[in-house]
């Protein structure tokens, strides 16, 4: 049985269960990570197939670093400028779940007013009972991106050459999703 067929109602993002994950390296030696902690979306199941829509709030970024630092990479116009883009956006063109959970998306990531196709693999755990009577799924997804892609380009050159921040950046997508009637 497809997949697709088994989704009978909606399912919300649960914001609280839920984060957007990503990681950088920094100055050649290290990763540096963060998370979004507001994160919204649903995924339904329309007349051509599956449907992940979603985002983050800017502001709701989570990094371990001085205050200025986070406000530079948050509102900062090198990094997110959040004052003119508050939230990253994405809304799937295709979603695809096999029969043992295996999941392959692409779609349309708008970041900084500027958006790209992005392709994503992961895995779907279909929807079990909570304790309150409602019923949660899981979606984890994984992807990498080039960050130039929208105009996060700050860069500054060690005295090796090397990059003092790297230009991919891995992104891990943890959503726990409540089945609405």
């Amino acid at each position: 049985m497809a997949i697709a067929t088994r989704f009978m109602n909606a399912f919300e993002v649960d914001p609280v269960h839920s984060t957007v994950i990503f990681s950088v390296r920094h100055l050649d030696v290290s990763t540096f990570r963060g998370s979004f902690d507001g994160v919204e979306g649903r995924l339904l199941a329309t007349d051509s197939g599956l449907r992940l829509e979603g985002a983050a709030r800017v502001d709701s970024i989570s990094i371990d670093d001085p205050s200025e630092f986070r406000e530079h990479v948050v509102r900062g116009a090198d990094f997110f400028d959040a004052d003119n883009h508050p939230e990253i956006r994405f809304v799937s063109e295709r979603l695809e779940i096999d029969a043992e959970g295996d999941v392959k998306l692409t779609g349309d990531l708008l970041m900084r007013g500027v958006g790209h196709a992005v392709a994503a693999t992961g895995s779907f755990l279909p929807a079990v009972e909570d304790p309150f009577g409602g019923r949660r799924a899981s979606l984890v997804l994984e992807t990498t991106l080039d960050r130039r892609d929208w105009g996060l380009d700050w860069q500054r050159p060690l005295p090796s050459g090397a990059d003092a921040l790297g230009w991919t950046v891995n992104v891990s997508v943890q959503l726990e999703l409540v089945e609405t009637p």
